[in-house]
């Protein structure tokens, strides 16, 4: 038996409610000839009815005659102000014998996509959104890193002012200890003199007494700067274990950055593939 294009168009018509079936989603058909729709099927859900017998001239403008006029597949996204629902269309023209002999026309319903497409753009906003907040944390760290160094660098500098007053005290207990033995000396002087030294050994008492008190003095300034010192050494090694931490916290805060650029391409991907190209 020899088919001509009515057979043909027949035997598409013939296989629409199984190729209805193997739509993800609730979705419609349409299929025209050169002047008319010649059938119609849809699934519960599509409220829109195209009345077989309908002329092609009322499809203009749509992808069913752009697919007719150009000859080639076309394929739209549209939102609900249409028919209540967004869907995807897609429109391929039927040859036959290379002629154009009628268009079918697909509508699937795009809620599942338009779903993943939502849920991509929001974990794209909230990756961009924890990106930012961890920028300002490695920030934050970078800031405190510095301002820690600043502070170690002024530890070290009153550590080094420390050892200078030490050896400066070391200077006064040596003047100390020499007055201390000149007082003595002259005390022992004065009393070989007798009553004429009474007088020189009031003096020279006086000079141990406050050459002792100078080195008192200084034992005493040297042991709490010896205290200062261990507790400079102790902030210092708490420095370093807090530069240490802010170290460790910063690099965990790259990893962070790294993962979420990774999601954020991949939210870019996803939007990308459910995006129909026109």
């Amino acid at each position: 038996m020899v088919m001509d294009k009515e057979a043909y168009l027949q035997s598409v018509m013939n296989m629409m409610d199984t190729l209805l079936s193997v739509y993800p989603e609730e979705a419609a058909l349409v299929l025209i000839d050169q002047e008319k729709v010649i059938a119609y099927r849809k699934t519960t859900e599509i409220a829109v009815e195209i009345p077989v017998g309908t002329p092609r001239s009322a499809l203009a403008h749509t992808i069913s005659e752009k697919a007719f006029v150009h000859g080639r597949e076309f394929r739209e996204e549209r939102g609900p102000e249409a028919f209540g629902v967004s869907y995807i269309g897609t429109a391929a023209p039927l040859w036959f014998e290379g002629e154009i002999v009628g268009v079918l026309t697909s509508a699937m319903m795009s809620r599942k996509m338009d779903m993943i497409r939502d849920s991509s753009e929001g974990l794209a906003a909230s990756v961009e959104q924890m990106t930012a907040t961890s920028n300002q944390i490695a920030s934050a760290f970078d800031k405190i890193n510095a301002e820690m160094d600043a502070l170690s660098g002024k530890s070290e500098t009153l550590n080094r002012n420390i050892d200078d007053v030490q050896a400066i005290i070391g200077v006064v207990q040596e003047l100390a200890d020499t007055s201390n033995l000149l007082g003595l000396n002259a005390s022992i002087e004065a009393a070989h003199a007798g009553e004429y030294g009474r007088g020189f050994s009031v003096v020279a008492n006086e000079i141990r007494r406050m050459s002792g008190q100078s080195r008192d003095a200084s034992k005493n300034i040297r042991e709490q700067l010896g205290l200062i010192q261990e507790r400079l050494k102790e902030i210092a090694s708490d420095i370093g274990r807090i530069k240490g931490d802010m170290s460790h916290h910063s690099e965990s805060v790259r990893e962070l950055d790294a993962a979420f650029e990774h999601i954020a391409v991949t939210a870019g991907d996803l939007m990308d593939q459910f995006t129909v190209e026109k």
